[in-house]
């Protein structure tokens, strides 16, 4: 393996803590070793683009995957609730007082 790809792998299971824990522990050995047979195989054939397309299909499972895994918790949907509900609140109380600060 190479260091190009030894870095890659490495920053692959850096980027696999953005999946719940229970699926990282279930399935991380297999996501990191079809990752690493991935990089490599793509730098002995097509180089630095075989390496960044398989970069742009592991960021894409993170939307994809990772993402909606997490949305599923329900900690995680009231979290983004109470945070999209204080937004929406400072939002109201903002423009309430530019209207004030105008004199409208």
């Amino acid at each position: 393996m190479t260091s190009a790809a030894r870095v890659s792998c490495g920053l692959y299971k850096m980027l696999l803590f953005t999946y719940p824990r229970e699926f990282r522990q279930r399935f991380k050995c297999e996501m990191v070793s079809t990752f690493s047979d991935l990089i490599c195989g793509e730098w002995e054939q097509k180089s630095v683009l075989g390496v960044a397309r398989v970069w742009r299909s592991a960021l894409g499972e993170v939307l994809s995957v990772a993402v909606p895994l997490h949305l599923q918790s329900p900690i995680v949907v009231t979290t983004s609730l109470a945070l999209l509900s204080s937004f929406a609140l400072f939002i109201a109380v903002f423009h309430a007082m530019t209207h004030v600060c105008d004199g409208k």
